[in-house]
């Protein structure tokens, strides 16, 4: 094998790797930079190219490569299937609303706000005011979220951002609020870590409002001769939005809301099941490295887009086993009927909720922080389920722990 042909099987179709990670895997007979140019050449070969340049001037481009093709296709394939259009009426209605929450909670928790979907809940369900900042991002983003939901019909301008941007920003800037929510920056921003430390520049302020009425503009137009794939066009929106950082907060939280808005937009309406941004959250510094990988390699936004599509799909995953859990929740329900078990209120609750979250292992423990209850009374409750084959008795260690029960048909 050649060593295009090597170029084209490891750097482009099995592994789209950056500069950085290409340095360790160089041939001994040839150098950094020559691999690295060989490599690039051969990505460019296969560019398409997007009518937008990064601050160096240069395009920016994707590749579409064998595992981008395979997960777009994976994508559009579970995005039709059947489940969804099977989900009754009162289901549908709890799972959007718990994924609009977890959007809302996860997204800000990406910028460092702490809270819980259990006091999202509080706020939303018992007209409880947010205490502090944290509880203002993730109540704003939850509106956010809301908010795009009722204007899907519209076509993105640029009223509809600022509109996005003011309602994630709500009270959140302090004494900047007038200022700066619902406006575009009319100065310099910069991107610090942790550490306080310059790691991105954003174009000159000037430069704001003509980016976001191009990029609004290209979001519109219909072009039959240059489709573009919707996950692509969503994932460019998203990126495209974070490089040209247009407000001075809420860039992040409104980049994620305008990726679910073009995307339900255009009939991705099973994405209003999932939050993305628990995905995202769980490996942050993948997140960030693509977005960086994006911006440090000459206008390739390949590694956003594959970073993108491998989040989408496990979002996707996660989803049809709400779902799944969500029916088998209503077949425990209506076998105990059938048999003529009565559940006291505590145990209702508790077959309505531990059926439908990812983790289902209940200790005494846990059982006794959720309900307020003495260690006797949670033995009790979660005995009587597993009598009636709900739940199957097992060891943890020295805790007894307490899981669905599989010939209940119950996985």
């Amino acid at each position: 094998m050649n060593t295009n042909e090597n170029i084209e099987k490891e750097f482009i179709n099995k592994r789209y790797l950056s500069k950085e990670e290409v340095g360790y895997r160089v041939p001994n007979n040839l150098s950094l930079e020559d691999y690295w140019g060989s490599i690039q050449k051969a990505r460019h070969q296969r560019a398409v190219k997007m009518p937008f340049e990064d601050q160096e001037k240069h395009p920016f481009w994707f590749v579409l490569t064998s595992s981008l093709q395979q997960s777009l296709h994976e994508i559009d394939s579970l995005g039709r299937d059947s489940i969804y259009r099977l989900v009754r009426e009162e289901i549908e209605s709890e799972m959007i609303q718990d994924s609009l929450m977890e959007e809302a909670v996860f997204s800000s928790a990406i910028e460092g706000a702490f809270s819980t979907v259990k006091r999202l809940k509080e706020m939303v369900n018992k007209k409880q005011s947010p205490e502090d900042i944290n509880d203002k991002m993730v109540f704003n983003n939850y509106e956010a979220m809301q908010f795009i939901l009722r204007e899907k019909h519209r076509n993105l301008d640029i009223d509809l951002i600022l509109e996005l941007q003011k309602i994630v920003t709500k009270d959140t800037m302090g004494e900047d609020d007038a200022a700066y929510s619902g406006k575009f920056r009319d100065d310099w921003v910069y991107v610090k870590d942790k550490r306080d430390r310059v790691i991105y520049t954003p174009p000159h302020a000037d430069q704001v409002l003509p980016a976001m009425e191009k990029l609004v503009q290209w979001i519109n137009q219909e072009n039959d001769d240059e489709f573009i794939h919707p996950i692509i066009k969503a994932a460019f929106v998203h990126l495209y939005f974070v490089h040209i950082h247009p407000f001075f907060d809420g860039n992040g939280r409104t980049a994620r809301a305008l990726f679910y808005f073009d995307l339900i937009k255009n009939e991705y309406e099973f994405f209003k099941y999932f939050s993305i941004s628990v995905a995202v959250q769980k490996a942050k510094g993948k997140y960030y490295k693509a977005i960086r990988n994006s911006e440090t390699h000459e206008g390739d936004f390949t590694f956003f887009l594959l970073y993108m599509a491998k989040t989408i799909l496990e979002s996707i995953h996660l989803v049809k086993s709400r779902i799944a859990h969500h029916y088998q929740k209503e077949l425990v329900i209506q076998r105990l009927n059938k048999e003529g078990v009565l559940l006291n209120g505590r145990q209702e609750k508790f077959v309505k909720r531990f059926f439908v979250i990812d983790q289902r292992v209940i200790t005494l423990k846990k059982y006794q922080s959720w309900f307020k209850v003495a260690y006797e009374t949670a033995r009790r409750d979660l005995d009587e389920l597993s009598k009636w084959k709900v739940l199957t008795k097992g060891k943890q260690g020295k805790a007894f722990v307490y899981r669905p029960n599989n010939e209940f048909g119950i996985q």
